[in-house]
């Protein structure tokens, strides 16, 4: 494939001619006889030098003699001779700093390290200040330095005991003060200690003894309700022609029977409970016909009957024929709910 040739701009061309027009003087003057005498030229230089120009100070030159020898620039190709003494005195100084640095790091390694010994230091009681001689005689009277064995004790643990025991003999009558005062205190700590629990006995004989009488009362609160919801029905089955409101209907739960007066023969009644719907619900219901689970299979059958005799009572078609027609207007459909409700709850708890 021929090569390409591409059209130069004007620059370029006026460029292109410049350098030829250079290089062709360049390479006249090198090949003058007056270049060839005042220096040879080199193998390596390239085309397109501009003469012979060196960088720097020229070395000094030597005055000439028949005995003079050549210079170290005149013999080499070298225009540079390092200062052989200043380099070693630089490489001294840097060497001198980097020993000077190492030792301080060396100095704050042993400062911290000496620091973080020194934070929990070991001082003997005897040897710190600022301790009163209320906190030493305690110290001292305190019985938990005798009950060391001085066998296994260190150099330091056996002076403290020493000392103990000089001051106890030395200070027999503070010492026996100490101990009887130590004595009041213990017995009246055991005392109050004894009083609390007492306190703490009687008050929970006597939260127990609450709860039993109030768990009795609302058995027998419960055990008169049912003897209520009995003798009412009766009553509603026998009656014909009284006019019933929601309340009058004896629905199986306590909240919906008179309570037993407190006293015998006290002429004060009771204003009739009330009933809503909110209060039928499946654990009353349970907890006034069946309240006590079933241990045994005679139990069982017991509760079966109990259930489906209220079931028979409060059924819809049954309860509509006789009793729902002598309920008031105004309270039909309420006790339609409530006996819907009911019912339901009772085979709820028939299928238990």
């Amino acid at each position: 494939m021929p090569k390409l040739h591409l059209k130069r701009t004007p620059q370029e061309e006026a460029d292109h001619r410049t350098h030829k027009k250079r290089k062709r003087e360049s390479k006249h003057a090198r090949n003058s006889p007056e270049a060839s005498t005042d220096k040879p030229a080199r193998k390596w230089d390239s085309s397109d030098s501009e003469g012979d120009d060196v960088y720097g100070p020229h070395p000094p030159q030597p005055e000439a003699g028949p005995s003079s020898k050549p210079s170290y620039a005149e013999t080499s190709d070298s225009r540079y001779k390092p200062d052989y003494d200043a380099i070693r005195a630089e490489l001294e100084e840097a060497r001198f700093r980097e020993k000077m640095a190492e030792a301080f790091e060396d100095d704050d390694s042993l400062d911290r390290r000496e620091a973080e010994m020194n934070q929990y230091p070991h001082v003997p009681d005897r040897w710190k200040t600022g301790r009163s001689r209320a906190d030493y005689d305690h110290a001292v009277a305190a019985d938990d330095i005798f009950k060391l064995d001085p066998r296994y004790m260190d150099e330091e643990e056996y002076a403290e005991w020493m000392r103990a025991g000089m001051y106890r003999k030395t200070h027999a009558q503070e010492y026996a003060e100490e101990q009887q005062k130590k004595a009041s205190r213990a017995a009246r700590r055991a005392q109050e200690k004894a009083l609390k629990a007492e306190t703490a006995r009687l008050a929970k004989i006597a939260e127990d003894e609450r709860r039993r009488k109030k768990l009795e009362k609302e058995i027998r609160r419960s055990d008169y309700a049912r003897e209520e919801y009995q003798l009412r029905w009766r009553q509603l089955e026998n009656a014909t022609q009284s006019l019933l409101s929601f309340s009058d209907i004896p629905w199986p739960i306590v909240s919906a029977h008179r309570q037993k007066p407190e006293k015998k023969g006290s002429s004060k009644a009771d204003p009739p409970p009330t009933v809503s719907l909110e209060d039928l619900t499946v654990d009353a219901i349970a907890a006034f016909l069946v309240p006590s689970a079933p241990s045994g299979p005679e139990d069982k059958k017991a509760r079966k009957d109990k259930l489906r005799e209220t079931i028979l009572r409060f059924h819809p078609d049954k309860f509509e024929g006789r009793l729902l027609k002598r309920v008031c207007e105004r309270d039909q459909q309420n006790v339609r709910e409530a006996i819907g409700i009911v019912v339901r709850a009772l085979n709820t708890l028939m299928e238990v």
